[in-house]
């Protein structure tokens, strides 16, 4: 048997100095979603981890449900863990409801979980004797992609248990699973539909006086994971929902993921605040609430903020930009939004700074690829805020397929682990085959025209940022228009950014090296080479292969120590990992495997570089000084 006691988820509007995009909220008023927690419900549990930064910062943007906890006492004791498919819990919350409230024949219990990382994970819900002395009365759980219900009754001990596959859900990634008893037959479905079904067990279930409801999650595989990155919601009811109602119940779930919706319970932010786009006078900001809303954002050097911004106008999605800002100056700013029901939501205090003076030093971070794993983006985030960095250059791949009909990917998962981050440091990103249609990528961004493509001096630096979806050779736009940008540079520093690989020693997306040769790289992107080589760029950023490398200052397909340029590829933040070759290439420097992020610093005409992996380790270190003459790229030391 699978367990047993104690064993070993808009119209396109032009920018201005600000803006509100109405489109899909408007038309949505107050959002009800019928059929979230019925009248049979007698118990109903919220998992969304609370990613915060630590210390003063430590606040969540608007209202959040509470996480459900365990009651302990001062001095007390927990049941031995149930195993399920051989795992130990990772995580468990127990004495969700008491024992005189535990239905025993004539119930339902559901679980909605979302499983998009690729190793093995799952989660459970389970009736059991508190102590640990019996068989579970029930457990309905979820593991590698199969479903579970399993249930024990007092005459005769019968036991049931129904297993199903579940290779794919609904979006891919979304079950919902529901375990139905009448006192006679069992049931067990998956987003709507029924999956299996037995009547080898009849009347009551054998319940003790001291049993309780345990959630629980099985993560060892995914260390940073917690229990609501996989299971959002469970829910336990003393009737016999009809497939009718479990079909209801699912659509309702589904279309609260369509439209990005965090807690369908209350009023709240689903994506934001969030910065980009920072100069030296101005900044952008960004923020999504579930409902269309009036907004005030109150920003200045101190608090409470003197300035403010109004948005009279409804809307889910608001857009501002504030200007005529001094430079190199810390700012506070705080949004509030009010719902047509007169309802109020707010960000609480945040921080933001503009950008420094041309000879001023300074420090950013570039990531890439935070993709489907929110508990990396956190770590991550945490990490990164520690540095104080002036800003993040994030390489694409934000969300791991974040089209426009996938939405949820940006609001469930992006925004639930970045948000703590990117609401006091702002963004550069350029666009991965993840945002490849750009819709959700230039909405949730202020960004230079045309925003897919676009270039920002920074310091005594000047930033190149490329769309590698689309062409990238000569004769294409971007490349007259690359051109021309470096052929008018006069920055000291010079960066390049785009998702796809110039050169990467990656084991199998542009050929499999365990089989025979590779292109090492995207032949594609690799045609922007040459301007790279003839007007000096310093360093190029990419992800899309979710390992880190570091090439040798290369210049016309070979090492160049003096002329040549670094290609980094750091596609680490979060999406499931990849691999090298199984021989060194000719142009690899530094390889790593695992999630990281690299930290660049300069003063003058000295840079210092470092990437550090998800423990704090320091995996890759080298420094650059510009030649004081002409022409020269840089020369490590």
């Amino acid at each position: 048997m699978m367990l047993c006691e104690g064993h070993p988820v808009w119209r396109r509007v032009r920018r201005r100095s600000f803006r509100s995009l109405a489109g899909l909220g408007a038309g949505l008023g107050l959002l009800v979603f019928p059929g979230q927690a019925g009248e049979s419900a007698l118990g109903r549990w919220l998992f969304w981890p609370d990613y915060r930064l630590p210390e003063r910062a430590a606040h969540y943007p608007g209202p959040r449900s509470p996480y459900p906890q365990t009651p302990f006492e001062a001095i007390d004791r927990m049941s031995p863990p149930l195993w399920f498919f051989g795992q130990q819990p990772t995580e468990r919350v127990v004495r969700l409801l008491p024992s005189d409230r535990v239905p025993t024949q004539g119930f339902s219990v559901e679980l909605w979980v979302v499983d998009h990382v690729d190793q093995p994970v799952g989660a459970l819900a389970t009736l059991r004797d508190a102590r640990g002395a019996a068989s579970p009365g029930w457990v309905l759980g979820y593991f590698d992609r199969q479903a579970l219900f399993a249930l024990e009754t007092s005459q005769g001990g019968r036991s049931v248990r129904l297993q199903a596959d579940s290779p794919r859900g609904w979006l891919k990634y979304w079950r919902h699973i529901v375990g139905t008893y009448d006192g006679q037959v069992a049931r067990l479905y998956i987003n709507g539909e029924l999956q299996a079904e037995s009547d080898r067990a009849r009347g009551p279930l054998r319940v003790s006086e001291t049993a309780d409801i345990e959630v629980a999650a099985y993560l060892a595989r995914e260390p940073y994971m917690a229990l609501g990155n996989l299971l959002r919601e469970v829910q336990v009811s003393d009737e016999v929902l009809s497939p009718a109602a479990i079909r209801q119940r699912f659509e309702t779930l589904g279309r609260q993921v369509e439209l990005g919706i965090i807690d369908a319970d209350q009023f709240h932010f689903t994506a934001g605040p969030a910065l980009s786009g920072v100069t030296g006078t101005s900044i952008g900001i960004v923020w999504e609430t579930d409902r269309p809303a009036r907004a005030v954002v109150r920003y200045g050097r101190q608090l409470p903020c003197e300035n403010e911004r109004a948005f009279q106008e409804p809307a889910a999605l608001h857009e501002v930009t504030l200007a005529d800002l001094e430079p190199a100056t810390s700012y506070f700013y705080e949004i509030t939004a009010r719902d047509a029901a007169g309802a109020e939501i707010r960000s609480g205090p945040l921080t933001f700074q503009t950008a420094v003076e041309a000879a001023s030093p300074f420090g950013f971070v570039v990531i890439g690829d935070t993709e489907a794993r929110p508990h990396i983006n956190d770590v991550l985030a945490k990490a990164i805020w520690a540095e104080r960095p002036h800003f993040l250059l994030h390489v694409g791949d934000m969300t791991d397929g974040g089209q426009q009909a996938h939405k949820w990917e940006w609001n469930l998962e992006y925004f639930l682990g970045m948000n703590q981050l990117i609401g006091r440091v702002p963004v550069f990103p350029v666009p991965g085959n993840g945002e490849s249609d750009l819709h959700w990528f230039t909405r949730f961004h202020v960004l230079p025209a045309p925003e897919n493509t676009y270039a920002f001096t920074y310091g005594n630096a000047e930033f190149f940022m490329l769309d590698s979806n689309r062409p990238l050779g000569p004769g294409s736009e971007q490349y007259r228009w690359l051109e021309a940008r470096l052929a008018a540079s006069k920055a000291v520093w010079k960066f390049a950014a785009h998702h796809h690989p110039t050169y990467s020693s990656d084991e199998d997306d542009y050929g499999d090296t365990w089989r025979g040769p590779s292109d090492l790289g995207d032949l594609k992107v690799r045609a922007v080479v040459p301007l790279y080589e003839k007007y000096g760029v310093d360093m190029v950023f990419f992800g899309h292969l979710h390992t880190y490398e570091r090439t040798w200052p290369l210049a016309q397909g070979r090492v160049d120590a003096q002329r040549g340029v670094r290609y980094v590829q750091t596609g680490g933040a979060g999406g499931n990992l990849e691999d090298a070759a199984p021989t060194r290439t000719w142009f690899a420097a530094k390889h790593h495997r695992g999630h990281h992020y690299v930290l660049i610093t300069l003063q003058g005409d000295r840079l210092s570089f470092r990437m550090f992996d998800l423990q704090g380790n320091l995996r890759d270190a080298f420094e650059l000084e510009k030649a004081r003459s002409a022409g020269a790229a840089g020369n490590a030391r």
